[in-house]
């Protein structure tokens, strides 16, 4: 078992601890998956890890050979992520083991490409220069009383639930789309087969390429789900990262987080739950334009404005179960030469109506 996140707070902390010296040593797959949902839910952590890593490889002893343009090439940013550096230099020193700027530098450089192949996520701390400047989180906090439609940068939705946050990139140029949730989520996932999405929480790690599905995970209960409505989804407890699962349409996972009990079954909705978004169908035949928003608004608490006499002669048809909320509303004004915009967190509809 890992110790509680939040002991690491100094160099020394990640030093001292058997975990990261056996990740760092060994790179095992199943490390690999701790240290980056650590790092998804601590970012601003990050530099202060790499410095361990450095130290630690420092100690260890690690040797490899470099050109001078290598070094050249990559010092500048490695010693970025090395800050502060008079910091990192003093505890090197602690440690009787400096011997040279080139040669920390050749260490973090080669244990930095060691990762790129270690399986099917990608490397924890490769960054390149203009990920240093982009890569910022954006954390959204639901304390509105109901649920509330967050946009993800690939315009993917999230239906957060109240008293649930998110955390994701604030741009979509990264290897992996990533989102850290504390809480539950209904999420509709763009298909981006190129870019796995993965839903980082305290007891699961949920991997899709384009579905929708619903995650909850709440620090406080003694158990998590993942319900899948279409498509299909990887579940991983964090605790047995050696036991994927894999769901598909209509199944459900329970892990209890006490005894690490991991169930798998099909969906039976409740009378209490019938009217949760992963149990409602959004396929529409002919149905009237202010129908369909009405229920739109109702399972997303987005109100909807529009002209409701101009659009009365509008109807739709189509399956809108497997797409965003967002691709939701394009399909939609689509097929009547509608246009949207939002503002203010309400949904804009601009139309001349249907003959």
């Amino acid at each position: 078992m890992y110790p509680p996140p939040e002991q690491f707070s100094t160099v020394d902390d990640f030093l001292e601890n058997d975990a990261f010296r056996a990740w760092v040593w060994e790179r095992r797959p199943e490390d690999q998956v701790y240290w980056q949902q650590w790092l998804a839910q601590y970012p601003e952590k990050r530099d202060l890890y790499e410095q361990a890593v450095a130290t630690l490889l420092v100690i260890q002893g690690q040797r490899i050979e470099l050109s001078d343009q290598q070094i050249k090439d990559n010092k500048d940013e490695i010693l970025a992520q090395l800050s502060p550096p008079t910091t990192f230099v003093r505890q090197l020193w602690q440690w009787g083991r400096w011997a040279a700027a080139a040669a920390v530098i050749g260490i973090v450089i080669w244990w930095q490409s060691s990762q790129s192949d270690s399986g099917q996520y990608v490397s924890i701390t490769e960054r390149n220069t203009p990920q240093l400047k982009e890569q910022e989180w954006k954390i959204v906090k639901n304390v509105t009383g109901q649920s509330l439609v967050v946009l993800l940068p690939d315009n993917s939705s999230v239906l957060l639930s109240t008293g649930s946050q998110l955390r994701f990139h604030k741009q979509d140029n990264h290897k992996l789309r990533e989102v850290y949730l504390q809480g539950e989520g209904f999420f509709e996932v763009t298909k981006n087969p190129a870019k796995p999405f993965l839903v980082y929480t305290n007891s699961l790690t949920t991997k899709v390429l384009g579905t929708s599905f619903q995650v909850r995970s709440f620090a406080k209960e003694t158990s998590s789900f993942v319900k899948v409505k279409t498509g299909k989804v990887s579940v991983t407890p964090v605790d047995a990262p050696d036991q994927s699962v894999l769901l598909v349409k209509n199944e459900q996972l329970n892990l209890e987080t006490r005894t690490e009990k991991v169930v798998k079954h099909d969906i039976v909705p409740s009378k209490e739950s019938s009217s949760a978004i992963i149990n409602q169908q959004f396929s529409f035949e002919f149905t009237p334009i202010p129908d369909v928003f009405a229920q739109l608004e109702s399972s997303y608490h987005m109100p909807i404005q529009y002209d409701r006499n101009m659009l009365t002669n509008c109807t739709f048809t189509g399956q809108l179960n497997d797409v965003p909320f967002l691709e939701k509303i394009r399909l939609i004004c689509l097929t009547i030469e509608a246009t949207y915009e939002i503002v203010d967190n309400q949904l804009i509809i601009q139309s001349h109506g249907c003959n």
